[in-house]
């Protein structure tokens, strides 16, 4: 099985990082929205009545305590405060939200913490405007030092009440790609089990409880709860992410917005817990592109990273997905 991974522009490299930390900084980008996937047997519901578990930890509702909104119509380039991309981990604002040139599918995408697969759904079923009409956002939290999750509970509010943004949930069964173990039991030699007794966002080294090359603390970045790219000086064309304390989901989560994949990745590796790992991949030579010009035959794509230095590989298979769809929505902001 060969599965693509490009990479895409500017405005998604924005969406994962802020100007204080490069939190999957550098080469990675999410990826294009492409064609809508096929589904069946979709069950509706309220929006209130699939609430994730994400949302109720986070409390449920939250809101801004000013802000405003106002159309963008340059060709300036996006930017950001804050990391939109998935995971908990950016650099503390002061409970200040700031945004400029984001389309609303962008906005949405953050607020409810889409997968690619997800908003794919969302975006086949949503006025085409949503995906290229940009605003700027400038909000503040009464809450100093919010969460990234609870950041986005006040954007849905924001959403809803400027906007006023309907939703409701459906649950489809759709092909999806399983994360899992490509030997069962056995990690691969740079996938670490964080230890349990750090619960700080430390540079602990995770504790090698099984056999793995020697590694050194530079190999994994210090960052926690979050994926970091390093870049490759001697190999540009190479892809190097790892991170501390990271949850195999949010891993999952990653590499399906890294890349052109065909469905999404939900993680099915059943280890609990959170990770240490570094991982490092150059272009796929199957994909039909022009190979760039540092390449080696030596270097690995994706999937053979995944197996070789992590124990992982990615299988097809179909799961059911609950998606969001839009019921109603304002082109324009209400006034601030």
């Amino acid at each position: 099985m060969t599965i693509r991974l490009e990479r895409t522009g500017a405005l998604s490299k924005l969406l994962l990082t802020s100007q204080c930390i490069a939190v999957l900084a550098g080469p990675i980008f999410i990826a294009a929205l492409n064609p809508p996937l096929n589904a069946r047997g979709a069950t509706q519901q309220p929006l209130s009545g699939g609430m994730p578990d994400w949302q109720v930890a986070a409390g449920k509702k939250l809101a801004f305590e000013v802000a405003t909104i106002k159309p963008n119509a340059s060709d300036d380039p996006p930017k950001v405060n804050f990391t939109l991309g998935p995971g908990d981990s950016y650099a503390k604002t002061g409970g200040r939200f700031l945004a400029s040139n984001i389309s609303l599918l962008d906005y949405i995408r953050f607020a409810y913490k889409l997968t690619d697969g997800q908003i794919e759904i969302l975006q086949a079923n949503a006025p085409k405007w949503m995906a290229t009409t940009r605003f700027d956002i400038e909000a503040k939290s009464e809450i100093p030092s919010p969460t990234k999750d609870q950041m986005r509970l006040m954007m849905q509010s924001l959403l809803t009440e400027r906007f006023k943004l309907e939703l409701h949930t459906e649950t489809r069964q759709l092909p999806m790609l399983a994360l899992v173990l490509a030997k069962p039991g056995k990690l691969g030699p740079q996938l670490w089990p964080h230890p349990a007794k750090d619960d700080t966002c430390s540079n602990v080294v995770a504790s090698k409880d099984h056999q793995s090359e020697t590694e050194t603390p530079s190999a994994v970045p210090t960052v926690c709860g979050g994926l970091v790219s390093v870049g490759v000086p001697s190999a540009p064309s190479h892809v190097r992410i790892g991170g501390r304390k990271v949850p195999l989901a949010l891993l999952a989560a990653h590499l399906g917005e890294m890349g052109q994949f065909d469905r999404p990745i939900l993680d099915r590796t059943g280890l609990s817990g959170t990770f240490d790992f570094a991982l490092e991949w150059g272009p796929d030579p199957a994909s039909g592109s022009a190979a760039p010009e540092d390449y080696d035959d030596r270097q690995t794509n994706l999937q053979e990273a995944l197996r070789d230095q992590l124990g992982l590989k990615l299988e097809r298979q179909r799961a059911p997905v609950d998606v969001l769809l839009i019921d109603h929505v304002d082109q324009q902001p209400a006034e601030n």
